[in-house]
């Protein structure tokens, strides 16, 4: 009996190391964020942050003076402005490149990337005095940008020729660096503890 065990247990064994080694099939990798999703992401949160400045703005009067106040929208704006400018430079070179294509989808993004840099740089000495007033202009521009983006990514969406990458590129800068200033006008502008 103990040889029957044996043999039985040695079987085992031999047909255990020939048997097929079955695997599950690796698992579908997760489906990146496509340029699209990537884009409604970060104006999803350049729409909250708008709201956190302008709540900042009006918190930080009550502890800085309207001048220093003025100066932090006024100094993150400048900056703003000149990432704008190389991203108005893509967008016109790659509308030079592919005229046909590009020129009636961002026509009028880039006239409003004309407008709001040459708005956002003029300085209102009456606006400008009042912090309220200022950065309310202020951000009335950058929302007048983010939604004519907005139209031009839609616009982009429903073509069925794939943008260039550079347009891509130049359109996420555009929303990144929106998104970047206002979040950190609006951690500037937080009371101090």
């Amino acid at each position: 009996m103990a040889k029957l065990v044996l043999l039985v247990l040695a079987l085992c064994a031999v047909q255990g190391s020939f048997a097929m080694v079955r695997r599950d099939a690796p698992a579908a990798p997760a489906e990146e964020p496509n340029f699209f999703q990537s884009i409604m992401s970060i104006k999803d949160k350049i729409e909250g942050v708008f709201q956190e400045t302008q709540q900042n703005v009006l918190k930080s009067l009550g502890f800085q003076s309207n001048e220093e106040v003025v100066q932090t929208i006024q100094t993150n704006t400048n900056q703003y402005v000149e990432r704008l400018r190389s991203v108005q430079g893509v967008i016109e070179e790659e509308v030079k490149k592919n005229s046909d294509i590009f020129e009636p989808i961002l026509k009028d993004l880039n006239t409003k990337l004309a407008q709001t840099t040459a708005t956002l740089s003029e300085q209102n000495p009456e606006v400008v005095q009042k912090a309220k007033e200022y950065q309310a202009q202020v951000q009335s521009n950058v929302q007048a940008l983010v939604a004519e983006a907005q139209k031009t990514v839609e616009k982009l969406k429903e073509d069925t020729r794939v943008p260039t990458e550079n347009i891509q590129d130049a359109l996420k800068k555009l929303y990144d660096y929106t998104f970047e200033t206002l979040t950190k006008t609006a951690n500037e502008l937080k009371p101090k503890n």
